[in-house]
């Protein structure tokens, strides 16, 4: 099951939420407004408006991933990129 997968996440203050993604649930529907687990590596990152590459899995399949914060004109995290690659 290799494949490319990539997301665009929003920030609420506390989570990161997919507003646009590639992504399948366990269930096979679409991952959007699902957020991004907190125990994630790349949350962990993000956090500290830092850049996360390493393995990660996502609904239940591994993969190699590369989290990117987005940071607007004050240096508040806004959002963030996701691309990966499934295992």
């Amino acid at each position: 099951m290799n494949g490319q997968e990539s997301t665009v996440f929003a920030f609420d203050g506390q989570d990161f939420i997919r507003t646009h993604t590639t992504l399948l649930t366990e269930a096979g529907t679409s991952a959007v407004g699902t957020k991004l687990a907190r125990d994630n590596p790349g949350y962990t990152a993000l956090m500290q408006k830092r850049s996360h590459t390493g393995e990660v899995t996502l609904f239940g399949h591994r993969c190699d991933a590369n989290y990117a914060p987005l940071i607007d004109q004050d240096g508040q995290v806004t959002g963030a990129l996701m691309v990966c690659l499934r295992k």
